[in-house]
Formats: structure tokens, sequence, C-alpha cells
């Protein structure tokens, strides 16, 4: 059944409209107001949605100049119908028209192009790293040969870390959860920054500030809203998580603890230090006591051809230091003077790494077969 213009839908999906407008031109000053009223009535927020969902995706797709130029008019047309309903009260419901239609108008043509965009995918390549901001204020840091996928929805900003380290840092919004995929695992954030590595076999997720859960990738995550009690709030945000396994419980973690996820291995949280999870950012790779294998995966994101251990012995040794992104040279001229390694650089440029019973502290550059 088709609804009238002055039913309480479409008088919803108007104010949706004139909050749309009003969130655009001074966030500042109506977000306050625009809390309270999407609260008020649960109509609103499902006109809010119809709004918002179309808006989101083309800020998603800004860098396209023809959304650019799409998101710009539908916001001239939505402005000028609200307008002329401010400006010429006793003439309310043709703009009340005019506003409906020029949304519904949005959100077809958002529409269309909606089903022929992928994810957007950010991605970077050795020795790369690339700051993003995203449609909403949020930001992504990613560190080199790491891929990065972002779609979002009224309901949801679901990100995926597909390969690499990168740096989130989500601006808190109450009715769509910013979520980070990797590794069979879902990282749940609220206002909130934190640094994931995917490493080998190893996954790492570090909090810096804030608070993150850690979900099994299957896991639902939606927002709800509850309203506060009389003279206070007048809501406040939460998610909702279903789809947990009885047996695979939450992981929540503190400022300055670490998830680890191995294979083979149990989840462990521990403490580390913040500065060397994110010396990346700085241009310096941190290690301290961890095996070689582990370490030439980091270091192999910053050449454009691997350096690879030549045998198992090699692969279990330990190192610490600090390490320049991108040295080759000086990497593999400390760690050979320091351990019993020797350094074959193939034809095609990979460095090998060999065992060797005694390493004499002058050993030289790397040989070349």
């Amino acid at each position: 059944m088709n609804r009238r213009p002055d039913s309480p839908a479409s008088s919803s999906l108007e104010q949706a409209v004139a909050w749309r407008v009003r969130l655009t031109e001074s966030p500042e000053l109506f977000r306050e107001g625009f809390s309270a009223w999407l609260a008020s009535d649960p109509a609103n927020e499902q006109a809010w949605r119809a709004v918002q969902t179309p808006w989101l995706f083309l800020g998603e797709q800004s860098a396209s100049p023809g959304v650019v130029r799409l998101r710009r008019s539908a916001l001239v047309h939505a402005y000028n119908a609200l307008r002329s309903n401010w400006l010429r009260a006793k003439l309310r419901r043709p703009p009340v028209r005019l506003a409906a239609a020029a949304c519904v108008l949005f959100a077809f043509t958002a529409g269309l192009i909606w089903w022929q965009h992928r994810p957007v995918v950010y991605r970077t390549g050795p020795g790369e790293q690339r700051s993003v901001r995203l449609a909403d204020g949020s930001r992504i840091v990613l560190d080199a040969s790491t891929e990065v996928t972002v779609r979002y929805t009224a309901d949801a900003r679901s990100l995926a870390l597909v390969r690499g380290q990168a740096r989130f840092d989500d601006v808190h919004d109450p009715l769509r959860p910013f979520t980070v995929t990797v590794d069979g695992r879902k990282v749940v954030a609220t206002g909130t920054a934190f640094d994931v590595n995917l490493i080998g076999s190893q996954l790492q997720v570090t909090l810096l500030k804030g608070h993150v859960v850690i979900l099994p990738a299957g896991a639902s995550v939606k927002p709800f809203l509850r309203v506060g009690a009389p003279g206070g709030n007048p809501h406040m945000a939460d998610v909702a998580v279903t789809g947990i396994p009885p047996n695979l419980d939450r992981i929540a973690l503190d400022p300055g603890e670490q998830l680890v996820v191995a294979a083979h291995a149990a989840p462990r949280v521990t403490r580390v230090d913040v500065r060397r999870v994110t010396a990346w950012q700085r241009g310096q790779l941190v290690f301290r006591n961890e095996p070689l294998e582990q370490v030439l995966a980091s270091i192999d994101r910053y050449i454009p051809e691997p350096i690879i251990a030549g045998d198992a012995r090699t692969e279990s040794m330990r190192i610490s230091g600090v390490y320049q992104e991108g040295d080759v040279d000086g990497f593999v001229g400390t760690i050979t003077h320091y351990l019993p390694l020797r350094a074959h650089v193939r034809a095609n440029g990979t460095v090998v790494l060999t065992y060797q019973a005694s390493n004499p502290a002058a050993s030289g550059p790397p040989t070349r077969r």
C-alpha cells in the first residue's frame, strides 16, 4: 500500500533529509539535536538509514569526479527543497514532496552505482606507506606491502586487512560498528586506535588507546540504542554480538595489550611497548629476541627482492636490534657479523642466509653466485 505524503513515514523522511543537510553544513552545531531526534522514534532511525546509506556510498567513492558531481547535485536539490519549506511555511506540502522526491532520486541514482562497484581497496607496494582518510573521518595508515578493503553502509563500517600491517583510528559512530576482519578474526572498535599485523602465519592485534573486542570472523555485530534514564543522556551506543560459538569467547584488550594468534598455539595476550609496535610509522623496525623467520617476513615488506633463510636452524635463530626500513646491506651486515650466518646473493637479487659453524668477525660482504 502506498503511503500518503503526509504519513508518519513521509514526515520522518523529510526530517532525515533535513538533518543530512544540517550535519553536512554544521556538524558540531546540530549533532546534539540530531542524536535526540534519532532516539525519539524508531521511524526516525529507519528514515535516517534510507538517506544515509546512499550518502555514505558516495562518500566512500568520493575520489571519482562523477560521484563528486552527483553528491553535490543531490545535496543542492535537498537543500533547496528544505529551504523553500522553511521560508514558506504556509505552503509546506509541495516542498515536502520535493524533498522526498529529491531523496528518492538520490537513493535510486546511488543504488545504480552501488551495484557497479566493489569495496574500495587500498594497497601499498614494497617500501611504500600510505595514510587514508575515510568518509567518516576515520584514518588508516598502511605499512609497506599492505592491502585493506573498505565497505561502508548505513549499518556498518566493514574493513578487512588482506595482508601486511596497518594502524586504524576510527571515529565513534553509535549506529555503525567499526570492524576489521583479518585471518579469521574480527576486531570491533568504538572510537579506538589499534594496530593489526599479519606477519607470516601469525596475527598480532595491539590496542594503542580506547577499547577493542576480538571475535570470530563469523560473529554478527549489530548496533542498538539504549534509552537513558530521565534527566540523563538521551541515548547511549552499544553493540549486540551474535553467532559466537559456545567454546570460543570474545577477547577484550586494554591499551598497551597485544593479542597474538599463531598456528598450533592458544591465543595469548601480553603487555607490549607501544612505541616499539608502532616504530614502523617512524621508518624503523624494532625486534626483541624474535625468531629470524618472523624478522625476515617483516623486512621483506620493504625490499623488492626477499631475504630468505636457507635452513631450519637459521629460521629459528633469535635476534634483537633496531633497523632502518629498506636498509638491506645494513641488516645483512649486522646479523652476519654477530651470528654464525653466511649470506649469498642469487642472480635475481634474493639474499639467502645459511648457518655456518664458525663466523669470523671480519667475514666481509655477502658473496654472490
